[in-house]
């Protein structure tokens, strides 16, 4: 099953698995961020069961509410040669059968594009990583800095590639720069320590 919804920013209609319900997605037109609503339960009315039409060619649209369905009757999008089924009538009838107005031929129809998909994205953890590069300065671990450093690094390609939310960028760098300092003097620091040990050791 999939959620119909709107993108705020180009105002495209966009179906979206309903496993992304309540999450925010982005837009593979515009790359507007938008919130995919919850699932709604449909009204308990007779038109409240879902539409899918299968072209003469073999191609399947839906499923669509009814009053959906009958704008493309009305956009001429529909012929008497499509097949219809819905929830309560799941065999494959003529579209005539049910849309008697639609026994006359139509001048013109359109082929209906499907919506396209949206993707879902991730949510960033910038407060995390920096939070993990300031716990590496301040219990001087570089375990700490090291991971905030990994984690950085790995977040921002996520940002880049359009697959996690970027308004984390910010706290995401400055998590990964504080770490990778802290990781790197922490080397040198050991580096020398063990110079000056093997050093002192070669004098006596």
């Amino acid at each position: 099953m999939s959620i119909e919804t709107r993108c705020p920013g180009c105002e495209r209609t966009l179906q979206v698995g309903d496993e992304h319900a309540g999450k925010q997605a982005r837009c593979p037109l515009c790359n507007e961020i938008y919130l995919v609503p919850a699932n709604e339960a449909p009204p308990a009315d007779s038109d409240s069961g879902l539409w899918r039409m299968r072209t003469p060619e073999g191609q399947t649209f839906g499923p669509v509410p009814r009053s959906e369905l009958t704008q493309w009757i009305s956009e001429g999008r529909v012929s008497s040669e499509c097949l219809l089924s819905s929830d309560s009538q799941p065999n494959w009838v003529n579209a005539d059968a049910i849309f008697p107005e639609l026994a006359a031929p139509l001048r013109s129809s359109s082929p209906i594009r499907p919506a396209p998909a949206a993707r879902y994205i991730s949510p960033h953890r910038g407060p995390l990583i920096l939070t993990l590069g300031i716990m590496g300065w301040a219990f001087t671990c570089p375990i700490f800095g090291i991971c905030a450093w990994v984690m950085g690094s790995a977040d921002l390609r996520e940002m880049q590639a359009g697959r996690m939310d970027a308004s984390g960028t910010g706290l995401t760098q400055a998590g990964q720069i504080i770490g990778m300092i802290n990781a790197l003097i922490t080397i040198i620091l050991v580096v020398i320590g063990v110079f000056l040990l093997l050093l002192g050791v070669g004098w006596r």
